[in-house]
């Protein structure tokens, strides 16, 4: 007996992504009761005329746009939860027909198909679409949508004002799309902006890859898929300037602190891309082996000795990526912290305010602060001559 089958399609909405920033930011609607229908019913016609055959499957879609990092999630969350709303496992017992999920007293009745609400919105916003019926239907249609699409996949002039309105967002441009074509799009993205090992992680954990896979930045740095999660290793800045990826730089004042500050960079880049898409990454020390760095910072205890007028505690910084990380001077000894998640500069700050008393002195240099002769950090200088 034939089974049935998915299929996974878009409509790729480009919009004004100024809308939903700033004091009077609105966020696309969420559809309910028959609103929900009648965007089905648009869409469906759209394809219909495209692809006639269409008939004899079913369509299913949310009344809710979503971004693309909500949309790329491992095993397609958003998409297995329009799956699910397909009950129709055998061919024989199938009939096509078209399912609108549609929001109840403002939210989504399934937890999936609620839009993240602390994802900040680009200019394409994403409705999510599932064809189900015959295996074999199905298939063929999948087919064709790969390729008619990218020719004839704009959204009827009619259709795209309904929505413009229905969700409260400008449309400057609606097409339909397959998940294929999405995958290319971020893929071409990444590329652009010379992250294509980005792209090779995220597309393993898209597709729940069994195997090993490991990458190499063009800094230098691995990057590996495994366990589903891609781990990498975590250099501070002692490291990194005398065993690791700037032990080759020469060590004056601004070439270690600019090279260090373009890892940090890149390590951050990664960390806030591949979170975004919910993927994990695990930081690992040089020379711990396979174990992970738990928390949100990580603290260093400095071989170096901190010099009689050093500040209490001070915060390295470069460029526009903010802190970099925090040395405290407690006991004759020098700590360094540095946060390995967006949370981790708070809670360093939250740890240093329990151990440094009232009326110490905190120094904010505005760049990193490094011995050159050791190569590695240290607490800034309290006497203003040094310190310019």
């Amino acid at each position: 007996m034939q089974g049935t089958g998915h299929y996974k399609i878009l409509v790729a909405i480009e919009t004004d992504a100024t809308r939903y920033h700033g004091a009077d930011s609105v966020r696309p609607a969420l559809l309910e009761g028959q609103d929900a229908e009648q965007l089905l019913a648009h869409l469906a016609a759209d394809l219909k005329s495209m692809l006639p055959s269409i008939s004899h499957c079913s369509v299913l879609a949310p009344g809710a746009l979503f971004d693309q990092t909500q949309i790329l999630r491992p095993s397609y969350p958003v998409f297995a939860a329009l799956e699910a709303a397909s009950t129709a496992e055998r061919a024989e017992g199938f009939r096509p027909g078209m399912a609108s999920i549609a929001a109840v007293n403002g939210r989504m009745p399934v937890t999936d198909l609620q839009p993240l609400d602390d994802i900040p919105l680009g200019l394409l916003q994403l409705l999510p679409l599932v064809l189900h019926g015959p295996a074999e239907e199905v298939a063929e249609l999948g087919q064709a949508m790969e390729y008619r699409f990218l020719e004839e996949g704009q959204l009827s002039a009619h259709s795209a004002k309904w929505m413009e309105t229905a969700f409260g967002i400008s449309i400057n441009h609606a097409r339909f799309m397959t998940l294929t074509d999405l995958n290319a799009m971020l893929r071409m993205q990444l590329d652009h902006f010379g992250f294509l090992p980005m792209w090779e992680m995220l597309d393993a954990a898209l597709n729940n890859r069994a195997e090993t896979l490991r990458v190499q930045t063009g800094s230098g740095a691995i990057f590996e898929w495994r366990d589903q999660a891609v781990h990498t290793r975590f250099e501070t800045f002692d490291f990194w300037a005398n065993e690791g990826g700037g032990r080759d730089f020469e060590a004056s004042r601004h070439l270690l602190a600019e090279g260090y500050g373009d890892w940090t960079r890149e390590i951050r880049q990664y960390l806030t891309t591949l979170e975004a898409h919910g993927v994990s990454l695990r930081f690992h020390l040089p020379g711990a082996g396979r174990s992970v760095l738990q928390g949100n910072y990580f603290v260093e205890d400095s071989k170096a000795r901190p010099a009689s007028d050093a500040a209490a505690v001070t915060e390295h910084s470069f460029d526009k990526l903010g802190t970099i990380s925090v040395s405290l001077v407690k006991e004759e000894r020098l700590f360094n912290y540095y946060p390995l998640s967006p949370a981790g500069l708070n809670e360093i700050h939250a740890a240093i305010r329990r151990l440094v008393p009232n009326g110490q002195t905190i120094a904010f240099p505005g760049t990193i602060q490094y011995d050159e002769s050791g190569r590695c950090l240290k607490a800034d200088s309290l006497l203003e001559e040094e310190r310019h």
